[in-house]
This record gives C-alpha cells, structure tokens and sequence, in this order.
C-alpha cells in the first residue's frame, strides 16, 4: 500500500508537476484523452490511487480521494475503451453501459471496485451531499464536466460550487422557459432527485446556484412544469 502520507501531501498541495485536468480539455469540457494517456502525472496518480490505504483518511479526505478515484478511473475506462476501437464514441448502448459502470472493475485502494459501487456504494451512501453529482464524470457529453484539477482537502467546497454554478448556468442542462413556465433539465435530476431532499429538494438546490432571475422566484415545484432534455452518452472527447 502508498504510505497515507505521501497520497494525502498530493490532494493537500498541488505542486508544479501535479496533474492539471483543463490542461487536457477544451473550453466546453471536451477531453483529449490521447494526450491525458501519455502525460507521466496521470500514470502515476493511476498507481498511487490503486494502491493508498483509504483507511487512514479523515472523512474529507476520504472524501476527496473517492471523487478523484471515480473521475481518475473513468478516463481509464475511457482509455481501455479507445485502445480496443479508437472509433469508439462512449457507452451508446444499454449493454455498454452495463459492462463500462457494472461489470468492469478497478482497483482502487487496494481493492476491486466498479464505478457503480464507488457511485452508489461509497460516495452517495457515505456522504449523502447531492454536490457529488456534479464532481464526478461519467465520459458522457451531457454529463457535468471533469474538474479542471483534482480535488484537495483545500479546495473541496470552493470546486464543488464552482462546478454547480457552472452546470445550473448552462442552458443545455437548466433552461426555463418563461412563456410556459416550463424548467427543462439535465435527467440527472431526475436520476438522482431523491438525493436533493436533504436540501430542500431539486428547485431549490438549483435556486441556490442559478444566476437566473426567473428561476430564483420560482414559488414551489406546483407552480411550474418540469421536463427533461435528452441525454446524451456520447464520448466527451475532442
């Protein structure tokens, strides 16, 4: 196992040569994933992560290094996807997604995990914070995009928000049509919209976050129409 204090001085400082996502996307979160495979940084996070000892962590810590551990294996989902079919253009289909989140496994702490459990069995029924769901990144177009660095006991909440505010102000996964009253969002609501009750449920979650007038003097999930754009799981690559 990497000795905890080694793992945990990476998610504390980030020195010069730490690995920096928005060095590998684009302006709109499209990710080069050719060029994330060969930087030397992801490598060695990739072994670093496989083999810490999580049970030394703290509870933010171990927060942290779950929703690292998830975005840092997804990409070499991703990565494993690509070298079969460089044509590959994400998990389209029902059995996709089955074998890329169920059935393929990871190891991560030292132990064998698919992103499914570290999703559902870790971060959502450990912590219980709907703001997971837009920290973690599925490869997927209409999912919220990867952090542009890697989580760190320090910047924790102030990446978290600035993820949030970035997902709830882009029209393509929350638009409200004010002629109908209708708030069209991203399914992940709807997904998950149980986990947004510990907030006072999906609205207000997003009245917390949105910059949009409209939205913030919404009065109560009665007086509107909820809809649900399309999803789109095609590859997040540029």
């Amino acid at each position: 196992m990497l000795e905890y204090d080694t793992m945990m001085r990476m998610f504390r400082k980030r020195p010069e040569n730490f690995l920096l996502l928005q060095e590998w996307m684009d302006d709109i979160g499209r990710v080069d994933y050719e060029g994330l495979e060969k930087d030397s940084h992801f490598k060695a996070l990739l072994g670093q992560i496989e083999t810490v000892d999580v049970v030394e962590m703290e509870v933010n810590e171990e927060l942290v290094f779950w929703l690292n551990a998830y975005n840092v294996m997804t990409i070499k989902g991703v990565l494993i996807e690509l070298e079969k079919n460089i044509s590959w253009n994400g998990n389209l289909g029902l059995w996709n997604k089955i074998k890329f989140f169920y059935l393929r496994r990871f190891s991560v702490g030292g132990k064998k995990l698919s992103l499914y459990s570290i999703e559902n069995h870790i971060l959502r029924k450990k912590y219980r914070d709907p703001r997971i769901h837009f920290a973690i990144n599925c490869g997927s177009v209409s999912c919220p995009r990867l952090p542009p660095e890697l989580f760190s006991a320090e910047n924790l909440n102030s990446l978290l928000d600035q993820l949030i505010i970035s997902f709830v102000n882009d029209q393509k996964h929350v638009h409200f049509d004010v002629e109908t009253r209708t708030l069209f969002l991203n399914p992940i609501f709807k997904w998950y919209r149980k986990d947004f009750n510990v907030v006072g449920g999906v609205i207000a979650f997003i009245q917390r976050y949105t910059a949009v007038h409209e939205i913030r003097q919404i009065k109560g999930r009665k007086s509107i129409r909820i809809r649900y754009f399309p999803y789109d799981w095609s590859l997040n690559s540029r």
